[in-house]
């Protein structure tokens, strides 16, 4: 008996088609699979060798379906649809009371977790599952209940409730300040060991455009370090190696404690908040409604 392992084309594969023949694109089908066009074109040139077949017209104003392909897309999209409304309604059999909230690392390691004990405390019965994870994707079928983001405040399949804005300026260990003078302008960063990121997401605000954003486009004169992981980044600052742009609402337990300082006054008001999401296509349980108050009324008290 030939088993549906051998009959079926590569499973990867198949993912890949669907995204392809949705956008008709390569590059976007890439984007949203994040992977690269060169791995998205590989995929689909084994899926054509392995049903020897060409699925794809690469036509001078973008691609089209040949007719294997549209009869391939049918298939896919039903089968995969059906995959993922079975998994999606799977994951909703859950133990009572459980709730699962997705949050990015940076926000779980400075924000979240110095305050979610009150959270527990004030409810006992709910059993937490915290998921520190960038991607929103599909929350329903990713069996999250609640999301926390930054950015603009639009996610697909989402309603965004805006938490708290956020502010971007410098910051540093009083260690380094104190063997340094103290600083009066804008300008005297620019000879400062300013801390970078980079590779991050769009979402960020480098140093150059900060200062620029402040009327500052002289190049950095003074040494500089470069980090590709805000965590590492934010070690780098607490150790007194430089000064960092950081995010207000995740730098201000640090504040508070008098971990990190403001070398200088200015600052800059992002163009980006912090969003509560919630699916769109299932009502709130009472563990997660519960948590949704109890999220919107802490992010209140902060700001004020």
């Amino acid at each position: 008996m030939v088993t549906l392992r051998k009959r079926l084309p590569p499973a990867n594969s198949l993912i890949t088609f669907e995204a392809s023949a949705r956008h008709l694109n390569f590059t976007h089908a890439a984007a949203e699979l994040l992977v690269t066009q060169a791995a998205v074109s590989r995929q689909i040139q084994l899926l054509e060798d392995n049903l020897g077949c060409p699925l794809f017209e690469r036509r001078p104003r973008g691609l089209e379906l040949t007719l294997p392909g549209r009869r391939l897309r049918e298939a896919v999209t039903m089968g995969l649809g059906h995959i993922a409304t079975t998994a999606a309604d799977l994951r909703r059999v859950r133990r009572p009371g459980e709730l699962t909230v997705s949050t990015s690392v940076t926000f779980a390691n400075y924000w979240l977790m110095s305050r979610v004990a009150k959270f527990r405390a004030a409810n006992p019965d709910v059993q937490l599952r915290l998921v520190a994870s960038a991607p929103v994707g599909d929350l329903t079928a990713s069996g999250i209940d609640l999301a926390v983001r930054y950015g603009s405040g639009v996610w697909d399949g989402a309603a965004a409730t805006r938490l708290m804005d956020n502010e971007v300026f410098p910051v540093c260990a009083p260690s380094y300040i104190d063997r340094r003078r103290p600083l009066g302008a804008l300008t005297d960063l620019l000879e400062e060991t300013l801390l970078h990121l980079i590779e991050y997401d769009s979402n960020w605000v480098t140093w150059e455009a900060w200062l620029a954003a402040l009327g500052i486009r002289a190049p950095a004169k003074g040494p500089s370090l470069e980090f590709d992981n805000y965590l590492v980044l934010t070690q780098a600052v607490l150790d007194g190696q430089g000064i960092a742009l950081g995010g207000g609402r995740l730098a201000e337990d640090f504040l508070a404690r008098g971990l990190l300082i403001r070398p200088i006054e200015a600052r800059l008001r992002s163009e980006r908040s912090f969003y509560l999401l919630v699916p769109k296509d299932q009502p709130l349980s009472l563990q997660a409604e519960a948590f949704r108050r109890w999220i919107l009324e802490e992010a209140r008290e902060n700001t004020a």
